[in-house]
């Protein structure tokens, strides 16, 4: 293969973007850019450098700033971006439909494959317009997915994500899904960019390939989803492209995607994915490669105020690694698409009139009846011994003594499997999903997690799901934290 004759890093500094200095709040919102009365640089001039790094990180899973369950939300993850008019976009699971970790039904549609197997593009495109109502049944702005990569070799664990072996039909299906979605306001995050032909050591193999072989066999049908697709929002996968990690690599984000094809959308990471810089080691926490990339948003961390997953993106600015005109930069890119999804019209209090507002109704899997407590002394430690956690089981508690107010579930647990692992739990009263945590492996040692729900009558029904099996529970606390008005 070619080596690469140019210096890379010399090619992303001459085309850095210029910083423009922080001018405070002039009370322009991002409404008022997509009404034409502002521009979208002197939006985001208004906002300070940390906002800036914030807005770099999504959050979940389970995220509680969006549809409870779901894998992730973007945009206006702090309080201070959303006194800007920044909405909080909320993304979803997956390629053959949405998942919802909280007990809420969903269609499961025909895996890529399968689909791809029709041949029948007009189809695809209706049954996705099905997909686009139920995400906006569920608040969800888009859909993880369609996978698109070739299947270059049968042994790879995702190929029933992805479509075919060929180019033009894996292309063309992706853009009759999006456009699909697309009827109902809502999107397709197409993934995983590119070339993630092998599961097993996903985060660390390195694919080796030709630009002609890329060009015309592994991007095309990327090129075809953005060109005819419209597509606005892409996922990057975990592993390494020509020795960069698709997520910190420059010349796949911004020379091919943005310059060559004129993409203009959001990037993100897949989940806890790895980057580097040219010829370093690769590590979760170079958040700095990623920015420089035009990668625009990392997926994803529990909190992205306080810097969970500690991320050298600040460290990096300060020591002048990352610049406030990138950082500006890729805001922009992802403040573009945020006004175009329906989160957007949802923060200004607007009605969904594009499809019903109800939602579809839970499905109940196995319900475990684990007694009634009282709660009127303002706490209760509830009896776990019984409590069931395999997947689908959901165990109810009946609650008395309930003050119109906030209560604060304390949930103690752990789970022998591996910190990769996940397990989803979602908390229901009356049968309203109120929140959601997700569990990563914890090796057997006991980790806490709050959800709240709001008491409203003396009896209430109080239910915790399981989504996936994995995890024992130590401790249940309630605790009223307030009352209201």
């Amino acid at each position: 293969v070619p080596l690469r004759d140019y210096d890379l890093d010399a090619r992303f500094r001459e085309r850095r973007p210029e910083s423009v200095p922080c001018t405070g709040d002039k009370g322009i919102r991002l409404a008022d850019v997509k009404a034409g009365k502002a521009s979208m640089e002197d939006f985001l001039a208004q906002i300070p450098d940390e906002e800036l790094i914030y807005i770099s990180r999504g959050e979940g899973m389970c995220s509680p700033k969006v549809t409870p369950g779901i894998a992730g939300a973007i945009g206006g993850v702090t309080d201070g971006l959303r006194k800007f008019g920044i909405p909080v976009a909320g993304v979803s699971d997956g390629p053959s439909g949405i998942r919802m970790d909280n007990g809420t039904m969903a269609f499961s549609n025909p895996n890529g494959t399968l689909i791809a197997c029709t041949f029948n593009l007009p189809l695809i495109r209706s049954l996705y317009e099905y997909q686009g109502m139920e995400l906006r049944h569920n608040r969800i702005d888009s859909l993880l997915g369609p996978g698109m990569n070739i299947h270059r070799n049968p042994l790879n664990g995702r190929n029933f994500e992805y479509f075919s072996e060929d180019p033009y039909l894996t292309g063309k299906m992706t853009a009759a899904e999006l456009e699909g979605m697309a009827v109902y306001g809502v999107t397709g995050t197409i993934k995983h960019f590119a070339c993630n032909n092998e599961e097993v050591g996903r985060g660390t193999a390195d694919t080796v390939v030709s630009e002609r072989a890329l060009r015309e066999v592994y991007l095309k049908p990327y090129e075809i989803a953005v060109k005819e697709g419209k597509a606005s929002m892409i996922m990057t996968m975990y592993g390494l492209l020509n020795g960069i990690h698709a997520a910190s690599n420059y010349d796949l984000n911004e020379t091919l995607l943005r310059r060559d094809w004129g993409f203009r959308g959001l990037v993100m990471t897949d989940w806890c994915a790895a980057m580097n810089d040219e010829y370093e080691p690769s590590s979760q926490k170079n958040t700095a490669a990623m920015i420089r990339a035009r990668n625009d948003v990392y997926m994803v961390t529990p909190d992205a105020l306080t810097n969970a997953w500690g991320d050298n993106a600040e460290t990096a600015f300060r020591e002048g690694n990352v610049t406030r005109g990138e950082l500006v930069r890729n805001a922009a890119d992802l403040c573009g698409v945020l006004m175009e999804l329906p989160c957007m019209d949802f923060a200004a209090g607007a009605e969904d009139t594009v499809v019903e507002t109800n939602r579809p109704a839970s499905r109940s899997g196995v319900l475990y009846e684990l007694g009634t407590y009282d709660l009127s002394a303002g706490s209760a430690e509830l009896d776990v011994s019984g409590i069931h956690t395999e997947e689908g089981s959901g165990n109810v508690y009946t609650l008395q003594g309930i003050r119109h107010g906030d209560y604060d579930v304390e949930v103690t647990l752990r789970s022998d499997l591996g910190n990769l692992a996940q397990v989803n739990i979602a908390l229901f009263l009356n049968g309203t999903v109120k929140g959601a945590v997700t569990l990563f492996g914890t090796e057997g040692k006991p980790v806490t997690e709050h959800m709240t729900f709001d008491g409203y009558s003396a009896d209430q029904y109080m239910k915790l799901y399981f989504a996936q099996s994995g995890a024992s529970v130590d401790k249940i606390t309630i605790t009223r934290k307030g009352t209201r008005a």
